[in-house]
């Protein structure tokens, strides 16, 4: 029987604009294709898990009681996510994220306003953990919320015999002694660079990533040179599949999702890279982001074709 999946982590409404070009300071630019959906690096991997295949994931975050956080706890629930452990906060808007296309580079920026993400109570998490959670089961964490309850989140899982996942993202002051508490950290090159000082371009690169980091193991993801997976047996190359990009807001999202849904089901992250990949290159294709998150029929039919 495959393990639970507890994601503590952020919930956005992402407000989309496409250009073809990113403005300069000072310039108004016509943008199109305007539109909103539900974003937030955690919401997108409880989606991602959930889409995916998983039976069984639990959403832990934070909402205002404003038509955002209306609108946001809809869609958790039209995904079939448990959003039992979602606080409700009063006085505080919901997360936003606004997000800007840029059509001539295939990528975007994004400012956000974290809102309640900023709120979320280390208690009232582990709490939830206490009463939910087992041993093997999964957690998943990001940094785009309350650190404290990121910290204390997994303190406790590891206490519990769960596995530990950490998304370091948005890249920010942490505290470092959360490695001792963690399985697997996925993180993208830049991240890499922030956390470490080191240019991710080699397998030995990568070694000396995951020897900084020293954790059990690590995916760094390089967008569409692929990546690596370390370990303490070996560092190899992660595949890529190349695709014509749209949008990569909800990449990394989607490969952490796909590596937890498989861990869940007692598949190695070795053996996890390419069907990561292969979700991940679909999302790119696609504008938005947990719509744009594969399912797994899709995924079935990709593998077919």
């Amino acid at each position: 029987m495959s393990r639970n999946i507890f994601v503590v982590g952020s919930i956005n409404m992402d407000l989309v604009i496409s250009c073809d070009r990113l403005p300069m300071l000072g310039e108004s630019k016509k943008g199109h294709s305007f539109f909103q959906n539900q974003g937030g690096k955690g919401a997108n991997q409880a989606i991602a898990c959930k889409k995916l295949g998983h039976d069984n994931v639990h959403f832990i975050g934070a909402i205002g009681n404003d038509e955002n956080g209306k609108a946001l706890i809809q869609t958790m629930k039209t995904y079939g996510i448990n959003i039992d452990g979602t606080q409700r906060i009063d006085g505080v808007n919901s997360g936003v994220c606004m997000i800007a296309l840029d059509e001539s580079k295939k990528d975007n920026i994004l400012i956000i306003d974290g809102g309640t993400n900023k709120y979320l109570d280390k208690d009232l998490v582990n709490d939830y953990l206490l009463k939910h959670a087992k041993e093997g089961d999964i957690l998943i964490t990001q940094l785009e919320v309350n650190l404290d309850a990121v910290y204390e989140a997994n303190k406790l899982a590891k206490s519990l015999g769960m596995y530990t996942i950490l998304n370091p993202a948005p890249i920010c002051e942490f505290n470092k002694d959360i490695y001792n508490y963690l399985d697997l950290v996925v993180l993208n090159e830049t991240e890499a660079k922030l956390l470490t000082n080191i240019e991710c371009e080699t397998i030995q690169d990568a070694k000396s990533i995951y020897e900084k980091l020293n954790v059990n193991e690590i995916i760094i993801t390089l967008g569409g040179k692929g990546g690596y997976y370390a370990s303490k047996n070996e560092v190899i190359p992660a595949p890529v599949y190349k695709v014509d990009v749209v949008d990569t807001t909800c990449a990394g999202d989607t490969y952490i999702g796909a590596i937890a849904l498989r861990i869940s089901k007692g598949i190695s992250i070795k053996d996890s890279l390419s069907f990561a990949a292969r979700c991940s290159s679909i999302t790119v294709s696609r504008k938005g982001a947990g719509i744009s998150i594969p399912t797994k029929e899709e995924i079935e039919q990709f593998e077919r074709s």
